[in-house]
């Protein structure tokens, strides 16, 4: 027989061998109709929730939505099924490769479809800039060797020799809480201008709006886990068919099936379990089981009542952690007008890096060759945020103009099919979690902390890893937080 213990114990590698023979377990299950409800069938419910029924657990995944997948989804009413969240897989990303091979989801190389091969054309007031160029045009602000380098790379050179991790895990060491200052003072101290300092933190940014609201602390924890997918080796992944496949086939291999269209209203404690009222189009249904796994990203869990109140501590820092708001407006193409337009600087690409509202415009290769299957206009910050407020059709007409305006050979070449908008989607709240400054210290360890029965997982409480495989870690610490509970 293998114990709670062990399974403790053996951690992740172990719970990848085992198999359900937990005596208790089976006992569990023979009690009640349901041992552990899982709110959420993103890769971090779905994880946990695989996890839990190798050990005999009875499962149930909660799923608001009518898919699965979270912030994972593939678009396959695109040319070439274009990623709108979740675009790539890093040979580091150890989880969840592992669980698509043993679910039989083939992966296949997408370098071609790295943001490093776009070949992208600045564009700033108007003017399109080659970056054969960049380093003495009169736009650029930055200083010394940094003029040498586009905007998108320079702050994060500015940022990487000042880095004091030395793993991705030392982010929430209490002893570097010092360092969760903003990426702006941070800079300044050390000569940055304003100029310097909106173009390489507030047009397109990765994380924030600015460099005044995103935590340093954050800002090395990414380049700290892009180490280690470097370290891993080469080569950026796909699956065959789309990311979603794999929640999907994660989601098949539960005993019991998702329930979809199943909103959670409210959560409440009760003497040896939790109770669980679903809200929306099945309001009035109440479910039981000994223990909880909460998979939603915070800016979700918002609205869900908890029976007794999380303490004031972490339900401030729920309340308050930001989400990055992206909008994307996906093309399909029917010329590859690039290739005529006389603008070469990216090698003959439609790749653009702009400061209008079309944000960034990448080449997708969805084929298996280099073969441009669609444009993905991929926009960020304040400049998503103003698309957000606009209609749908008036904003994929705006960013499409913006495009044409710029690249005039689009012109009748391009159609705008879809726009996702994941600030606007109410499941989500925001592409991904983004800390702010002094938010790390004070809330990073806190905002996961198990609530009684009620374990909480997501990508934003992952310890380590960032991503897709962050959201696999913390569903397996929810796993095994629960494995050890009940």
């Amino acid at each position: 027989m293998i114990s709670r213990r062990l399974i403790l114990a053996a951690g992740m590698a172990g719970m990848a061998s085992m198999q359900p023979q937990n005596a208790r377990a089976q006992s569990l299950r023979m009690r009640q109709d349901i041992d552990v409800i899982v709110v959420g069938a993103g890769l971090s419910g779905l994880n946990a929730a695989l996890l839990m029924e190798e050990q005999g657990l009875r499962v149930q995944v909660l799923e608001a939505s009518d898919r699965v997948g979270g912030r994972v989804l593939s678009l396959d009413d695109v040319p070439g099924t274009p990623e709108a969240g979740a675009n790539v897989i890093g040979r580091g990303y150890a989880r969840l490769v592992d669980r698509a091979e043993r679910l039989g989801v083939a992966l296949r190389r997408t370098d071609a479809n790295d943001p490093a091969n776009a070949g992208l054309v600045m564009a700033l007031g108007g003017r399109l800039i080659e970056m054969k160029d960049w380093a003495g045009d009169a736009a650029n602000p930055f200083d010394g060797a940094l003029r040498a380098l586009p905007p998108w790379v320079a702050g994060a050179a500015a940022l990487r020799p000042l880095n004091p991790l030395k793993g991705p895990e030392d982010w929430r060491d209490p002893a570097l809480a010092a360092r969760d200052e903003s990426v702006g003072a941070l800079l300044r101290a050390r000569g940055w201008s304003e100029a310097a300092l909106a173009l390489g933190f507030g047009i397109n940014p990765g994380y924030a709006h600015d460099a005044d609201d995103l935590s340093a602390l954050m800002s090395w924890q990414i380049q700290s886990n892009l180490s280690v997918m470097i370290a891993a080796g080469p080569g950026i992944f796909g699956a065959v068919g789309g990311n979603q496949t794999i929640p999907k086939a994660m989601a098949a291999a539960l005993k019991t099936p998702v329930r979809f269209g199943a909103a959670v209203a409210a959560v409440a404690a009760l003497k040896d379990g939790v109770e669980v009222r679903l809200g929306g189009r099945q309001t009035g249904v109440t479910l039981k089981a000994k223990a909880l796994v909460m998979a939603l990203p915070a800016a979700a869990l918002r609205r869900v009542k908890m029976t007794p109140a999380l303490p004031p501590a972490q339900a401030r820092a729920i309340a308050s952690l930001p989400y990055n708001a992206v909008s994307q407006v996906h093309f399909a193409v029917d010329r590859a007008w690039w290739e005529a337009d006389g603008i070469l600087a990216g090698g003959g690409s439609p790749g653009l890096w702009t400061d209008t509202l079309a944000g960034r415009v990448f080449p997708v290769r969805g084929g298996q060759d280099a073969t441009v299957t669609s444009l993905l206009a991929f926009v960020s910050g304040r400049q998503a945020e103003a698309l957000d407020r606009m209609t749908e059709a008036a904003a994929m007409a705006r960013v499409q103009a913006e495009i044409e305006s710029l690249r005039p050979a689009a012109k009748g070449a391009m159609r705008a099919v879809r726009l996702v908008r994941w600030g606007l989607n109410p499941l989500a709240g925001g592409a991904y979690a983004c800390w702010a400054p002094g938010e790390i210290s004070r809330d990073a360890v806190l905002i996961g902390a198990d609530a009684g029965r009620v374990v909480f997982a997501g990508e934003h409480t992952a310890a380590t890893a960032r991503g897709m495989e962050g959201a696999m870690e913390s569903g397996e610490r929810a796993a095994l937080s629960v494995l050890a509970m009940v």
